[in-house]
């Protein structure tokens, strides 16, 4: 790369296109790497604060990458002639204009979930995905054969071939040196896509969870619920849980787990598990939203209503916000109490029938079908009343306080 270029003025048509293609290098790969840490469950445990600044950073990255496509499309009409006995490079041109127009939008589309309804912003998720992992690769694929060093292999390849003559035995390679060079790229370039692209087709792939899970060690509650109700949605929930965490994820048994209703209540309440099966639950079909973008749909849940089990603590009058605290000892949230009294907001208990996984939040967790879900504190163990507002772990670094969903 000539940084020297960055720094010029008055520049032939040439030498512009090599800057913007350079400026545009730089911006992809920036992108990349704070796209992969993003997704990266180790850094999103290890550095939560930092993963809010790097999230912030690459929204605004992904507005400056913008730019050198904007100055770039004046210029389209006149570079696209000079390609006109370069198949390849045409070709390159059109795919890596379509990957980054489609990044842009969908990037744009994402930076801004509240402005957009969930449907919206969760297939803008999936087509920045595709985007993502069809454009990394063949970003890194491009970068190793239009490098220096690949294009001197390449030359004194040719060189080879043409001083030495070609002669015909069994003992011949099937292939020359130069296919076999593209060929070499294009494996290292597979062998680092499936390390990058293993995350994010594994979410895809329940049949790989259900492996995850049976090597790791589950829940283990005993006796498991039995529904009281039937699963209201007639094909199933709609998408896929994608899991995050902020710590290890907790493990519990009868031995271990309880939920208790403290704070500023008339009478405090604490569940065992048997005692907690023993109440009466009800069944409600909502949809579940993150703030990340992807979303299902037609979730069947069944537990008891957050109202129900306030009412039945007393509320005190000096009570005004209900904080939520999780099984890991770490993560907290918070509504306001008119917030926590909606009748949609539930302590639930299973999912489409089914006690709810570990993985998902199991055995009990919170859920707040109008508020995105950082919100709906996985493995619940406490319901503390306040007559002060609590600053959860997210809104703590950075995320909204209401977490309204956009309808």
């Amino acid at each position: 790369m000539n940084w020297k270029l960055f720094f010029q003025r008055d520049l032939k048509f040439a030498k512009k296109l090599k800057r913007l293609h350079h400026s545009n290098a730089i911006l992809f790969l920036l992108l990349s790497i704070t796209g992969l840490l993003l997704v990266s469950a180790s850094f999103r445990s290890t550095f939560p604060a930092t993963r809010v600044w790097i999230k912030y950073l690459h929204i605004w990255i992904g507005l400056i990458s913008i730019l050198p496509v904007f100055f770039y499309l004046p210029k389209f009409t006149k570079h696209l002639p000079t390609l006109r006995k370069r198949k390849d490079h045409r070709i390159n041109l059109y795919l890596v204009l379509s990957i980054l127009i489609i990044l842009i939008i969908s990037g744009v589309i994402l930076s801004f979930p509240e402005a957009v309804t969930p449907v919206i912003s969760s297939n803008a998720l999936l087509i920045h995905d595709v985007a993502t992992w069809i454009g990394i690769p063949y970003v890194i694929y491009h970068s190793i054969t239009r490098s220096q060093w690949f294009k001197n292999l390449l030359k004194n390849s040719k060189t080879i071939e043409n001083e030495e003559p070609i002669v015909i035995r069994k003992s011949n390679p099937f292939v020359g040196r130069r296919t076999f060079l593209k060929f070499a790229a294009g494996g290292i370039t597979a062998i680092i896509s499936v390390g990058l692209l293993g995350n994010w087709i594994r979410s895809y792939l329940p049949s790989w969870s259900d492996v995850s899970r049976t090597l790791s060690k589950e829940n283990d509650m005993k006796p498991r619920p039995e529904p009281q109700h039937d699963v209201l949605s007639v094909d199933g929930r709609q998408g896929t849980f994608r899991y995050y965490t902020v710590t290890e994820t907790p493990t519990f048994s009868n031995e271990n787990w309880s939920l208790s209703i403290e704070g500023l209540v008339d009478n405090k309440m604490h569940f065992n598990w048997q005692q907690f099966l023993d109440l009466k639950r009800t069944a409600q079909l909502s949809d579940f939203h993150c703030v990340t973008g992807w979303s299902v749909y037609d979730v069947t849940w069944e537990g008891i209503p957050l109202k129900e089990l306030l009412d039945s603590a007393g509320i005190h009058s000096a009570a005004k916000y209900v904080k939520f605290s999780s099984g890991d000892g770490v993560y907290t949230e918070a509504l306001s109490l008119e917030q926590a009294l909606a009748d949609d907001i539930m302590v639930a208990v299973l999912i489409d029938g089914e006690l709810i996984k570990q993985e998902n939040g199991g055995p009990v967790r919170l859920v707040t079908p109008k508020h995105y879900a950082y919100k709906s504190v996985k493995w619940l163990t406490k319901i503390e009343l306040l007559d002060h507002e609590h600053i959860g772990y997210w809104v703590e670094r950075g995320y909204d306080q209401n977490a309204l969903v956009n309808k």
